[in-house]
């Protein structure tokens, strides 16, 4: 009995052992088991990333070659990495030439110091919103670029930008400015860019206290009888003629424009000699002579003539208004003592 009894706890004991021993491996399989679902889920999850993430990419692709917005990606190396076709197509580039020179090599020279301040700001996080800048084209034009890119951060290390040719923009803007500033029979400056430009002189003035500031106020003598002779056009035609030969006389801080139906002034701003005061006989000599010219017309040569007023600041006139009326009464006086010739404001006239 007593060695039947030892050898049942052996038997209980060994069984027992077995029981835990399966205990503890069906609780390691059903962990395996646990990790190994974990795992396929963590795999199916990053397939479906890695998909996303693939799917996400060549949209991001098809949209870098496809969009007509110009797009590239830089480095602060100041090299291209990219560039997409609309901008090699605007620049006429190829891919390479564009990515084997700095980008400043393309930036206008008077552009460029503008651009690497801009630049330095992407650096130093600071986006550029809109910045304008002109790129030199494989033809030879230069064409405006707008830029909209932003600044470099903790996440990127290259600068992703989108521009855009605005190169037609300027164009429309520049001929608009034009047509606001100049006269468009004569090409000359219009009254209201003459005003402008007046106020301009006589303000710089007051604030150096240095120079002087000389209207001329031209009138052309025997313009209505040739109008009324020959007609508007042949009228338009020599006054034409009359604001390219000004034109051809107008020297370095002078100006000249139209500012009346047959009246121009002439505006010069300068240093004054060392007399002390500005010689202003010899332009007014110039602008006889050359309108006095014969002017020839279809039906022959005709000749006019002009009435010249000068007024100067400082001087005689302290203000923007008797600057003008001075130079009006000026040249009204010339036309009263027999026309073809000049005279400078003085007090006997006011």
């Amino acid at each position: 009995m007593g060695t039947e009894g030892n050898s049942d706890r052996e038997v209980i004991a060994r069984l027992r052992e077995n029981v835990e021993r399966l205990e503890c491996l069906e609780t390691r399989l059903e962990a395996l088991e646990q990790e190994r679902n974990v795992l396929i889920d963590s795999k199916k999850q990053l397939s479906s990333q890695l998909a996303n993430y693939h799917r996400s990419l060549k949209e991001w692709e098809w949209f870098f070659e496809h969009s007509v917005q110009m797009l590239c990606i830089a480095g602060m190396d100041g090299y291209f990495k990219r560039v997409n076709p609309a901008f090699t197509d605007t620049l006429g580039y190829t891919r390479e030439e564009l990515m084997s020179r700095p980008f400043i090599d393309f930036v206008h020279p008077d552009d460029v110091s503008i651009t690497v301040h801009e630049l330095e700001g992407l650096g130093t996080g600071r986006d550029s919103i809109s910045f304008e800048n002109r790129y030199l084209a494989k033809d030879g034009s230069w064409r405006w670029i707008a830029w909209y890119c932003p600044a470099i951060s903790d996440a990127t290390t290259k600068l992703f930008a989108i521009a855009r040719d605005i190169t037609e923009d300027r164009r429309k803007e520049a001929e608009i400015l034009y047509k606001a500033s100049h006269d468009s029979l004569t090409g000359l400056h219009n009254r209201s860019a003459f005003e402008e430009t007046l106020e301009d002189a006589m303000a710089q003035q007051r604030r150096k206290h240095k120079g002087e500031v000389v209207l001329y106020v031209i009138d052309i003598d025997g313009f209505k009888d040739v109008n009324d002779r020959y007609g508007h056009m042949t009228g338009d035609h020599l006054l034409q003629v009359i604001a390219n030969r000004l034109r051809d006389i107008q020297r370095a801080g002078e100006m000249v424009a139209r500012v009346g139906g047959d009246e121009f002034a002439f505006l010069v701003s300068g240093n004054m000699e060392n007399a002390g005061y500005y010689p202003y006989e010899p332009l007014a000599e110039r602008i006889i002579a050359q309108v006095k010219e014969p002017v020839e017309l279809s039906k022959g040569a005709v000749t006019v003539g002009c009435s010249v007023g000068v007024a100067t600041f400082p001087g005689t006139a302290n203000d923007f208004c008797s600057l003008l009326s001075q130079a009006d009464k000026a040249m009204y006086a010339t036309k009263r003592s027999g026309r073809n010739g000049f005279r400078k404001f003085d007090p006997s006239l006011a």
